[in-house]
């Protein structure tokens, strides 16, 4: 990525400036983040001030998900053939515009423009923002960076609920949104000062216009699925005529993918053990991770009719697994045992939906906060080292790709199981809209799938004969290979 050395017409004091660098990065995706897991503490007083039945409200929430993959998937493409700085500041704008749309909206349209605007603005940013700051300081930084990436991703998602629960005591939906534009634009301000201007890497880069309208498909479709499920069962065909044409696009994008040359998203070179087992962890471990959450939450929203804010203190001892998952992350990062790390994760994914499942018609409050600490340690030590995993099998330089591929399908994961795991909640609660026993039911469904994705992936693992390999980060980051020399699927089975 070479410099361009005109210092352009804004002055940029702050420019090479690691802590404020990676800060911009940080801030830039922390407010959408928290959206996803707070607005279900005041989503019934959107609902009720906006006319909006629960069919709008579940398909927003789902097509704002789908336009943060989206973002995410063509933020790979634009940030080869534009300036970073550039696509920075106009996708930070774009962010402050959708969240003043819908602070200001009177309808579920409006609305919901804005809340899709800003996921897809947020979709760029993470590879806008993210890369950049991994490849440009020196490889020391790696593990700082990382750390704080990790809290920033998942300390907002678990200070959600209780961010939610206080936004909902005060009836103040709409400030929330404006302070999140608020965010959004003092950030865009600092942006505008660290930003470098470096000349993009591939501007000549052929457009992959198959790739782009199938992974348009892949990530629309699938949401609109699952939003059907408000209002329709399993078996109708708005639910599944839009699952199935998503998956196929899905399916057809990686087939495409695959054989590209110049691909959107480095299939080919990801299809190897310690690749594939850090994607899917991410995606497997978000997915279950939201599902017990949302189970929990509405347990004690719908059926036990608890207050908002007394729900989100609840799950505040998932703020603290997450800043202890940070540190960790951080401090095993230039180690062999990262992979344990994500290992223990899922043990703590498992020990948490335990306690979910021993909560009871009552839902005892403290294992309610027992299993939220579990749940924060299990997503902060699982999603985050998945996705450094995977992205430390291909060369620095491919990270803000592999960074779009993984998020493409962790989120069509997270928002497509979870929708699926509380309609199977609601199919088996005795008195609607949920109840004990139908939570009891999915969240045995969602624990047998953690224990036999751990069991599987162990095993994948086993297979591939990876071991325990030490990443080598300064070749990584100074010499643009491979930090892990990843072996091919099932590699010792095959004697190789």
């Amino acid at each position: 990525m070479a410099q361009d050395n005109s210092q352009g017409w804004f002055p940029r004091p702050l420019e090479g400036r690691y802590g404020i660098s990676l800060a911009v990065a940080i801030v830039a995706l922390a407010p959408f983040i928290v959206v996803s897991t707070a607005y279900v503490m005041f989503a019934k007083q959107v609902q009720a001030e906006l006319g909006m039945g629960q069919l709008a409200t579940e398909l927003i929430a789902g097509f704002s998900i789908s336009g943060y993959a989206f973002g995410a998937f063509t933020g790979g493409d634009l940030i080869q053939r534009f300036r970073q700085r550039h696509l920075f500041l106009i996708s930070e704008a774009l962010f402050v515009a959708g969240c003043a749309i819908s602070a200001g909206a009177h309808g579920a349209v409006v609305f919901g423009f804005g809340r899709i605007l800003s996921g897809f603005a947020t979709g760029l940013l993470l590879v806008i923002a993210l890369p950049p700051v991994i490849q440009r300081f020196p490889a020391g930084k790696l593990r700082m960076t990382m750390a704080w990436v990790d809290l920033g991703f998942f300390g907002a998602v678990c200070a959600g609920p209780l961010i939610g629960g206080a936004i909902a005591t005060q009836h103040a939906w709409r400030w929330f949104f404006v302070g999140l534009g608020a965010i959004g634009l003092l950030n865009l301000a600092t942006a505008a000062l660290t930003e470098p201007l470096y000349d993009p890497p591939n501007p000549g880069l052929k457009f992959d216009r198959v790739g782009i309208a199938l992974g348009f498909g892949a990530v629309v479709l699938p949401f609109w699925a699952t939003g059907e499920l408000a209002a329709h069962g399993f078996a109708s065909i708005m639910f599944t005529v839009p699952l199935a044409l998503g998956c196929a696009c899905f399916v057809a994008l990686m087939l495409v993918e695959y054989h590209q040359e110049e691909p959107l998203s480095p299939v080919k070179l990801m299809w190897t053990t310690i690749a594939v087992i850090g994607t899917l962890v991410a995606m497997i471990a978000g997915a279950v991770f939201v599902s017990f959450l949302e189970l929990a939450e509405q347990l004690h929203l719908q059926a036990l009719q608890h207050p908002p804010f007394a729900t989100g203190l609840l799950f505040s001892p998932m703020i603290v697994g997450a800043c202890i998952t940070a540190l960790l992350l951080g401090l095993l990062l230039r180690t062999r045992f990262l992979p344990l790390l994500v290992l223990a994760g899922f043990a703590c994914l498992i020990g948490g939906g335990a306690l979910i499942l021993n909560l009871g018609a009552d839902a005892s409050s403290m294992l309610t906060m027992a299993a939220a600490g579990l749940l924060g340690l299990g997503a902060g030590a699982t999603v985050s080292p998945g996705l450094v995993i995977a992205a430390f099998t291909v060369a620095s330089k491919m990270v803000g790709r592999v960074f779009a591929l993984v998020e493409l399908v962790r989120s069509l994961a997270d928002y497509i199981i979870a929708p699926i795991i509380m309609k199977v909640a609601r199919m088996h609660s005795r008195q609607p809209p949920l109840d004990w026993t139908g939570v009891h039911h999915a969240a045995t469904v969602t624990l047998w799938i953690t224990v036999g994705f751990t069991i599987f992936a162990v095993l994948l693992w086993l297979a591939g004969g990876a071991g325990l390999p030490r990443p080598d980060i300064r070749g990584w980051i100074e010499q643009k290979q491979p930090a892990f020399a990843s072996p091919k699927l099932f590699a010792r089975l095959r004697g190789q």
